[in-house]
This record gives C-alpha cells, structure tokens and sequence, in this order.
C-alpha cells in the first residue's frame, strides 16, 4: 500500500512494460510533454522537473493534496499510452509500474533535479550538458530561467559524479 502525503514533493519514474522503447520518436515523446503541459495547466501546478526518455520518464511535483498524484500518473499513462498507439504498434501492456518517493529536504531536491534533468545526457539523447537546452522534451530551459543556468549544471554535474545515482 503507497501513502501520499499531503504537503509533499514526489519524485516519480514510470518505465515502459519491459523497458520498451516505445517514446523512441518525435511524435512520441511530444505526447508525453503535451500530457505534462496538459496536467500543469489543468490542475494549476508546475513541475519542478520532468524528462521524458525513450522507455521511461522521470518528474519532481510538489502537490498540496497528495491523493493527486494518483490522477497525475494517470492521466499522464494514460494519455500517452492512447496517442503512441495511435501512431505506432504497441504491444500490451504499455507501462510498468511506476516509482515514488517523498523528497523531504532541500539537498535532496536538488540532487533529484540534477538526476531528472540530466537523464537525456545520461541516455545519450544529447552529447553534452550543453545541448540539455536543445532538448525540447524536459522543462530544462523553464528550470534555468528559475535557479540560473550554473545552478543546473551544478546540480547535474554533481549528480554524474556520484555515477547517478540518487
């Protein structure tokens, strides 16, 4: 059984079934970040981060009510699942299950963000930490515009130290 709390950062990795490739074109992944611009507007919230990869995404959300999460990870399975199978043959099941886990200090969060942020390079979708700003399906840009761009590169820099893991 998974308690939500109210009040609370979430960070949460959802996977494809098997971990297939299925977010592996344009069309795909522009699903996905249509889906998480959707949730931001529909229910009045911003992601701290989100990236979206080839076979799973990653995102840190803070949610005053907790039980919402739930919906979040729905609608976003969900819709994404819906739109991929519209252009592309997928086999079922689609997803994994999905990972949460409470992000309680500030330390945390940041190394979160660093790993979130940092997973196209990560997966090699781009070549450098650079080229994080020309991936268009992550809000890395809106993160800089918020905590500066050294900020970021710290974060993510100190995080690939660590071999990634968080």
């Amino acid at each position: 059984m998974q308690y939500y709390l109210n009040n609370n950062l979430f960070f949460v990795t959802c996977r494809t079934f098997l971990r297939k490739k299925y977010l592996i074109g344009d069309l795909a992944k522009e699903s996905a970040l249509s889906r998480f611009l959707q949730i931001e507007k529909g229910f009045n919230i911003n992601f701290e981060a989100f990236s979206v990869l080839s076979n799973h995404y990653h995102f840190l959300l803070y949610l005053e009510d907790g039980q919402l999460l739930k919906r979040v990870i729905n609608i976003l399975n969900g819709g994404i699942s819906y739109d991929v199978r519209r252009i592309t043959k997928v086999e079922q099941p689609f997803w994994d299950k999905y990972h949460n886990s409470n992000v309680s200090d500030e330390e945390r969060k940041y190394k979160v963000m660093g790993y979130i942020l940092g997973n196209p390079y990560k997966h090699r979708l781009v070549k450098s930490i650079e080229d994080l700003k020309n991936y268009q399906f992550s809000n890395y840009n809106k993160v800089i515009a918020k905590y500066g761009e050294e900020t970021i590169r710290d974060m993510i820099t100190n995080v690939s130290n660590l071999n990634w893991e968080i």
